[in-house]
């Protein structure tokens, strides 16, 4: 399967989190080794060093048991060995990294098991003074504890940081999810805005040409004729919306609202004319919405189209007393506000009014 641009980062991110942790702990290998006089002790911390390299690899998940329990093993001998030789102290280092990568992956107890990492790590230190008190034990001890704690710094802050990483991935993710839902939440509004639109008008079309049919069958074939045409008008309109090159303009929105009207015997005023704008599509769909509300809800007699600049009314007498705002107007409330307009209805005295303005 094809990955994705995102995916690619991700896994970008991952190399190279674990290229870096990989190369700081080689570094502190190479320090911790430069740093002793024995040849042997040299050699052996080379060779945990060499195992605690790659176990960091694991920082992403648990690390196999059969890893673990050898080199946690061969760390703390290692560990052992450098407080009684005094050898290099910062050797501590390889123990706690190996420590801390298992202790990183777990949910709960994360900082217990860390503190008590460190407590048996100070168990050789303790030995070794109660044997030879005369000598100075407060370097290892310091050493284990600095040690312990830069371990601990590196593989949380890692683990935090790659929590955040994959946060942010996520949400990435979401808001692709949450504009392809907006996309066909915009869609289905348009395709409801032309087919509930269409429909209602053959509604009212095959009506008249019924009532038509038997006392003026010129005039009911014309009628049927309008119906064909705007059935072939509205499958171009439903083939322009799926490719996207649909465009409304407000002109012609108004003088569809015009005609429909005059259709059902309706007297329609328009005053002001359209002009081209930005918002001239907003528009457009208020007229075509508000047209198809009137005449599937209202019992009309008259209806007022008012066009100005950034503004729309419309408004129409017989509407029914406990009329609420059409769900389609509600949804085109939500894209004049995207654009800083606002969409409002009212009623009053039986009149219903929808007034659009653009920001």
């Amino acid at each position: 399967m094809e990955t994705t641009g995102a995916e690619r980062a991700l896994a970008r991110m991952r190399r190279y989190t674990s290229w870096s942790l990989v190369l700081m702990t080689a570094f502190f290998v190479v320090i911790s080794a430069v740093g002793t006089t024995s040849t042997w002790y040299r050699i052996a911390l080379i060779l945990v060093g060499a195992g605690a390299t790659y176990y960091i690899s694991w920082w992403e998940r648990m690390p196999p048991l059969w890893l673990t329990v050898p080199l946690v093993a061969a760390a703390s001998a290692l560990w052992t060995v450098s407080v009684f030789l005094l050898q290099s102290p910062i050797s501590a280092l390889v123990l706690f990294i190996i420590a801390m990568v298992p202790i990183s992956q777990l949910r709960r107890h994360r900082t217990a098991l860390a503190l008590l990492s460190v407590v048996l790590a100070l168990v050789p230190v303790a030995v070794a003074w109660l044997v030879w008190p005369e000598k100075l034990w407060v370097l290892p001890a310091v050493s284990a504890v600095a040690c312990a704690g830069a371990a601990a710094f590196l593989l949380f802050l890692n683990r935090y940081a790659w929590g955040l990483y994959l946060e942010i991935d996520a949400a990435r993710e979401l808001a692709a999810d949450l504009a392809v839902a907006q996309e066909r939440y915009r869609f289905a509004s348009d395709l409801h805005d032309i087919q509930g639109h269409t429909l209602h008008v053959l509604r009212l079309t095959t009506k008249l040409a019924g009532k038509l049919i038997d006392s003026d069958p010129d005039a009911a074939r014309a009628q049927l004729a309008e119906a064909d045409a705007l059935i072939a008008e509205t499958l171009a309109n439903t083939r322009s919306l799926a490719f996207g090159d649909r465009k409304v303009t407000l002109a012609g929105e108004v003088a569809n609202a015009e005609s429909l009207f005059e259709a059902a015997g309706i007297a329609c005023t328009t005053t002001g004319a359209p002009t081209p704008g930005p918002h001239e599509e907003l528009f457009g769909l208020v007229v075509r919405e508000a047209t198809t509300n009137i005449l599937r809800h209202a019992q009309p007699t008259t209806v007022t189209i008012a066009i100005e600049p950034q503004r729309l009314t419309v408004a129409n007498d017989g509407s029914p007393a406990t009329s609420r705002p059409p769900s389609g107007l509600a949804r085109l409330a939500e894209r004049f506000a995207a654009v800083g307009g606002s969409l409002r209805t009212s009623t009053r005295d039986g009149v219903f009014t929808t007034e659009a303005a653009a920001g």
